[in-house]
């Protein structure tokens, strides 16, 4: 008896109860009508069934095996597994977790087991800009003066280029503003026809104002070393 004689209906493959022969064929192939342990409906060839390449209708892909490790309230650095996430791309079981910081992250068991995954990540990132934060604040300012902010570079929506200059046009003719902030306050320079001109002045102002911060820092760093 030819394959596509054979009628599968009413039998069992593994999670699969076949009900009926489809009225279309799948892959050139007789398909029938098959009813998962899950309820489901999915469609399965001939071929699929009698070797086993199709035992549901994708449900056993989300199941917990047997053999598994349960996870489940263990802690793992700031991770607390909650409960199962189904399985990857490659097979490895997941699991949904809850940070210490209240986010939540779904991860696998061997990089849990082995330690490579200790957070969720963000948390870390959020450490670092608190540290750095009060590094700032605490190491890197001199009379209230944020000094590193000194020397930060320009904004990449400057009209000029150069930090403390602006590009201003007044009666159709072209102008250059120089200022620069101290404290909080922003100073005036001026206002030049050439930009080169305003570049001069807000350097020259950074000398002025600035230079004597940046010097105490560089003196209050060599006495801590």
């Amino acid at each position: 008896m030819k394959r596509n004689d054979v009628d599968l209906t009413g039998r069992t493959f593994y999670d699969l109860n076949v009900k009926c022969r489809h009225n279309e064929k799948l892959y050139n192939e007789t398909a029938w009508v098959c009813k998962c342990v899950c309820g489901n409906i999915t469609y399965a060839t001939t071929s699929q069934l009698l070797h086993g390449k199709k035992k549901s209708c994708g449900c056993r892909r989300k199941r917990t095996p047997a053999n598994a490790l349960d996870l489940t309230n263990k802690q793992f650095g700031k991770l607390r597994v909650v409960e199962r996430a189904g399985i990857s791309k490659d097979g490895r079981a997941l699991w949904l977790c809850h940070c210490k910081c209240g986010n939540t992250i779904v991860t696998n068991a061997t990089s849990l087991r082995l330690g490579d995954v200790k957070t969720c990540g963000k948390c870390l990132v959020d450490e670092r800009i608190k540290h750095a934060r009060e590094d700032l604040m605490t190491n890197k300012t001199i009379d209230g003066v944020q000094v590193p902010l000194l020397t930060k570079k320009v904004r990449s929506d400057s009209g000029t280029g150069h930090k403390g200059v602006q590009r201003r046009v007044r009666k159709g003719k072209e102008k250059f503003e120089a200022y620069i902030t101290v404290k909080g306050k922003r100073k005036y320079i001026g206002t030049y026809s050439k930009l080169d001109d305003a570049i001069k002045a807000r350097k020259d102002a950074e000398k002025e104002y600035f230079e004597p911060y940046i010097k105490a820092l560089k003196e209050k760093e060599r006495k801590q070393k």
